[in-house]
Parts: structure tokens; C-alpha cells; sequence
């Protein structure tokens, strides 16, 4: 009897672990990505282009979201180009919730 509630809650974790992974391991595993792509290369290039592209994102962001509208509706006569929020938005969006 005991052998097979073993079996199905062995099974049932198994799943469980497969749905729900262990955040502890998945971080561990992306640290180790990080360290191994920070020792490939040099130093100044690899630890600084992320942090790079996620200030310049940042600031276009800023500037599509807030700057722009407020350009637009003070000074209608001051001609824009196309805005470039959707691509923006979804680079950075990208690079965030790649971190987490």
C-alpha cells in the first residue's frame, strides 16, 4: 500500500517540479551562463554593452512616453517623425523580463 502512494507522489512531484520549477536552480544556472560569457571576453565590452542598451531604451522610452506627448500637444507645429513607441516598448520589455 505504501509502495504505491510512494510511486504516485514521486510521480506527482515530478510533474509538480516540471510545472513549477525551482527558482533557486534556475538562477544558480543563469549565474553560471553569466560567469562563463563574462570569462570569455574582455572586460569592458561584454560587462557594459547590456547596461549600455538597457540607459539608451530607457531614454528613448522617456522620450516616447512622456516628452513627445508633451511636445505634440504644446507645439503642434513642431514637426516629429514617425513615433517608434511599439519597438521600443518591446525591446525593452524584452531585455527586462529577461532578467527575471
Amino acid at each position: 500500500m505504501f509502495d504505491i502512494l510512494k510511486s504516485i507522489f514521486g510521480i506527482g512531484e515530478k510533474a509538480l517540479e516540471k510545472v513549477f520549477p525551482d527558482r533557486a536552480r534556475a538562477r544558480e544556472a543563469q549565474a553560471k551562463i553569466n560567469e562563463a560569457e563574462i570569462c570569455g571576453a574582455p572586460p569592458s565590452r561584454l560587462r557594459l554593452w547590456r547596461s549600455f542598451l538597457g540607459w539608451a531604451l530607457s531614454l528613448a522610452f522617456v522620450w516616447e512616453a512622456i516628452a513627445r506627448p508633451i511636445i505634440v500637444t504644446y507645439w503642434p507645429q513642431v514637426v516629429l517623425p514617425p513615433s517608434a513607441i511599439r519597438e521600443i516598448s518591446s525591446l525593452l520589455l524584452g531585455m527586462l523580463w529577461h532578467c527575471f
